[in-house]
């Protein structure tokens, strides 16, 4: 068969497997990305040997990567307080004990594992660990602050050191080396120009999701670059992304479709592709594999037991907060083997390490911390739920029309919403007014300029029972800021805002 065509079935396959083991496993409590390397490894030489890694599948693998990383970027690495002497301090012996400890006991295990292979392995990955102490309900606590900010600063040194070892295991020059540091200088200092280069770009080009292809378009242009001066397009990425989180949040709508491309076809198929590059999986690969795991998880706890002293914390806590893995520290791995750099028995066993903690660290953690806050993982928006299910997080925001102007910017700022619905004295919607509106009309007047002074725009409504799917739709069709849920008496019960209910969307 073509290898083309074989490979739209394997894909497929991959696709729905993927997922399917991903559900299986967050409803058990378990890292789900953990599902989707299982896929690949059953599906691959490890185990059945259905599916070969071939052009397409590397090719989609490797997209996969950047676009990870972009994410990764712009969501994960972010300081919720002003860093301390102390957590600067913790993050240092988090990243060179395990360093040091693990590179020692390989050695004694008579394994050659050189500096580049020992990162990935020792590092803390934030994906995860924000994932942990959301379900913790801990994420807003000085414990959960504190985690978090070690984990980033562990995961930022790690990924630059490698970026380092990775340039000169491949024999980079001082030169290569000038250029690799100029070109992620230069990222950062345009950074302001490159963000104000896209709004130019939505301003003056209209066609359907310029937005969108645009930052497409730059990830893979500085992809390229990096490759072009021998440094690894992935880690490119994840810089840019730090580099464009301010962009990316002033813009959610823009945010929540790069998250359906990724997280929808390019996240999933790459965690496959992480089992389909094991080589066949025997009793020695998985000996070595949980010894290592063994190690690492040893190692991170116990610096993660003495940053603890330094925090004043509790050690056991914080240790196994801190060995969060899954996320950056696995494509770094993919990154060396599809550069030739390590063999697959050598990946096999490593990756091995990484799934084993990756699954170990959160369970531990949950066994010893108490949530804050009790989640219910059931409760789930999705696109086929009753619209109503979700009206404790979408409160009716809307104003009479004898209220004035200055109480309806009030009403619009807290909310942050663009336009709000006007309602009669039996809370019957007869229209909307955008910001728009309220920008063209002289601050002067706000407080003796009524609600119904000014025109009205129709609202579009929709009834109770409609579904998600069908107010995302008529968001869609009309193009408007907002709907109006309206009962059988036609009294408005919900104002709904795109951009609040693509949030919902994707609560994880």
């Amino acid at each position: 068969m073509n290898e083309l065509i074989a490979s739209l079935l394997y894909v497929g396959l991959m696709l729905i497997l993927a997922k399917l083991l991903e559900e299986a496993f967050l409803k058990i409590k378990l890292v789900p990305f953990v599902g989707a390397i299982i896929v690949g490894v059953m599906l691959g030489d490890g185990v059945l040997g259905l599916v070969n890694v071939n052009m397409v599948i590397q090719f989609i693998s490797s997209l996969g990567i950047i676009l990870l990383l972009f994410l990764s970027g712009a969501e994960e690495f972010e300081f919720r307080s002003k860093l301390s002497l102390s957590i600067t301090a913790a993050a240092a012996i988090e990243l060179a004990l395990p360093f040091l400890l693990t590179y020692v006991s390989v050695a004694l295990m008579n394994l050659r594992l050189e500096p580049l292979l020992i990162i990935p392995l020792i590092m803390t990955s934030v994906g995860p660990l924000a994932r942990l102490l959301m379900d913790m309900g801990i994420t807003r606590t000085s414990l959960g602050n504190s985690l978090f900010q070690q984990g980033v600063l562990v995961e930022i040194a790690s990924v630059v050191l490698f970026a380092v070892l990775l340039t000169l295991q491949l024999g980079g020059s001082l030169v290569t080396l000038l250029s690799i540091i100029l070109l992620i200088a230069l990222v950062f200092i345009m950074g302001p120009w490159v963000s104000k280069l896209l709004e130019r770009v939505e301003g003056y080009i209209k066609v359907r999701e310029i937005e969108f292809a645009a930052v497409i378009s730059l990830i893979l242009i500085m992809a390229f670059l990096a490759e072009l001066v021998n440094f690894n397009s992935a880690i490119m990425a994840l810089f840019l992304g730090i580099l464009l989180k301010r962009y990316l949040n002033d813009r959610p709508e823009l945010l929540e479709k790069l998250h359906g491309f990724t997280y929808g076809f390019f996240e999933p198929l790459f965690f496959v592709s992480i089992g389909l590059y094991f080589t066949k999986v025997n009793l020695g690969i998985l000996a070595l594999g949980f010894s290592l795991a063994l190690i690492l998880l040893a190692s991170k706890i116990l610096a993660g037991a003495l940053s603890a002293m330094v925090l004043k914390v509790k050690p056991l806590i914080n240790g196994l907060g801190t060995s969060t893995k899954g996320g950056v520290d696995a494509s770094l791995l993919v990154t060396l083997l599809t550069m030739g750099l390590i063999p697959k028995v050598t990946y096999s066993y490593l990756a091995l390490a990484i799934i084993v903690n990756s699954l170990a660290a959160p369970l531990f953690f949950r066994l010893i911390t108490r949530p804050v806050i009790q989640v219910n993982n059931n409760i789930r928006v999705k696109l086929n739920s009753r619209i109503m299910s979700i009206s404790d997080q979408v409160k009716p925001l809307t104003a009479s029309c004898g209220e004035s102007l200055k109480v309806i910017i009030n009403r619009i700022n807290e909310r942050g919403v663009r336009a709000i619905a006007i309602v009669d004295n039996d809370n019957k919607p007869l229209g909307y007014l955008s910001v728009q509106q309220l920008l063209d009309v002289d601050p002067a007047l706000y407080e003796t300029t009524l609600a119904c002074d000014l025109p009205l725009n129709e609202l579009v409504t929709i009834d109770s029972n409609a579904k998600v799917i069908d107010v995302l739709r008529r968001f869609r069709e009309t193009e408007a800021p907002l709907i109006a849920v309206v009962d059988d008496s036609n009294r408005l019960i919900a104002t709904i805002y795109e951009r609040e209910l693509l949030r919902l969307l994707t609560v994880v």
